[in-house]
């Protein structure tokens, strides 16, 4: 079957050489042109951007506003050196009485779990670390000594500590705030600021003092099981909906040495998140890399601190670390670098 519909006359363009021309000339024209207000408006924005300090004034108003909720009495350092890190007070909620459970009765917890262990009073028990990802803080009590177990995701900082001083029972909670891109803790009993890696109280009536540091270990479940059969852990009915199984920090701990928050000081001795840990008695710091341990004999490092003993052991699975021994009245922490030398500036590091 034809079709017979009258189709319409095609019209062809001749381009002659001239008409080249005028088009090339027309093209470049407009590319010059459209260079010329792209390259002015990216130099006005930077010149915007480097003389406006708008969203500096508004992050400090934020940080301001939220910091007025705490008691700064006292305060031991540049209020311009805290941070506001985004989540409001306790909406990163730490742990008051965790559920318990005997270590083989938790259903939930994987072999390669990784996992902060302490021995209190001659008992263990484990936290795991998936856990306090989304918690930091975990107040307990193992036998007659009440604890907090610390991990800021940030710095990848473990700490523990015993929470009596002066008689008094502390409590505490996830502040919001950060200085040197740690987390702050504040206490529940009179919302003082207390610094994880710093060690310290940074304001409120305790401002400068330190809790007891206790040893701990981090390892796996299995190890830990392993060596501690009779060991307690923490469940994960935390009354909290949380995913668990999921890490809230992924594209962080995969990135490179880049930081989310300031620090006040750095120092290149290591890269940024090297693993160190960090041990101080009285006014002497030190640091000591996971890599120094784990190259000691046996994985076993013995120095000393203030002409006591310090000995920190790493597993032979590669996985595991620990404080073996510490003077009395150290404190004692897992942490990146950065963290360790931005609070510690004057620090020695073993080996150099």
């Amino acid at each position: 079957m034809s079709d017979d519909t009258p189709r319409a006359a095609k019209t062809t363009y001749q381009w002659s050489r001239g008409r080249i021309a005028l088009g090339v000339a027309i093209v470049l024209a407009a590319g010059a042109f459209i260079g010329v207000v792209v390259r002015r408006e990216v130099a006005a924005f930077q010149q915007a951007a480097e003389a406006d300090d708008l969203y500096s004034r508004l992050l400090l108003s934020v940080t301001e506003e939220h910091a007025a909720q705490f008691n700064l009495d006292n305060l031991t350092i540049a209020r311009s050196e805290i941070s506001f890190g985004g989540p409001p007070k306790d909406g990163i909620p730490a742990i008051s009485k965790p559920e318990i459970v005997d270590i083989g009765a938790s259903e939930k917890l994987r072999d390669d779990d990784r996992m902060i262990g302490v021995v209190v009073d001659g008992l263990a028990r484990a936290y795991p670390i998936r856990l306090l990802m989304y918690h930091e803080a975990v107040n307990d009590t193992i036998g007659d000594t009440p604890i907090t177990v610390v991990y800021c995701p940030l710095c990848d900082s473990v700490s523990v500590v015993d929470r009596r001083l002066d008689g008094t029972v502390h409590e505490f909670g996830i502040s919001g705030l950060l200085t040197n891109s740690n987390v702050l803790l504040y206490d529940r009993t009179d919302d003082s600021l207390w610094s994880q890696v710093g060690l310290t109280a940074i304001s409120g009536p305790n401002a400068g003092r330190s809790l007891k540091h206790l040893p701990w270990e981090i390892t796996t479940a299995a190890a830990w099981r392993e060596a501690h059969p009779d060991s307690t852990v923490m469940t994960f009915n935390t009354g909290f909906n949380r995913d668990y199984n999921q890490n809230p920090y992924p594209s962080y701990f995969d990135s490179d040495d880049s930081l989310l928050f300031p620090v006040s000081h750095e120092d290149d001795r290591f890269s940024r998140r090297e693993q160190v840990i960090g041990v101080k008695l009285d006014d002497v710091a030190k640091a000591y890399s996971i890599a120094a341990i784990r190259e000691a004999p046996d994985g076993v490092l013995r120095d000393s601190i203030g002409g006591k003993t310090v000995v920190l052991q790493a597993g032979s699975d590669g996985k595991s670390v620990r404080v073996v021994e510490a003077p009395p009245g150290a404190q004692t922490v897992h942490t990146f670098w950065f963290a360790w030398a931005a609070f510690h500036p004057d620090t020695a590091v073993y080996g150099r």
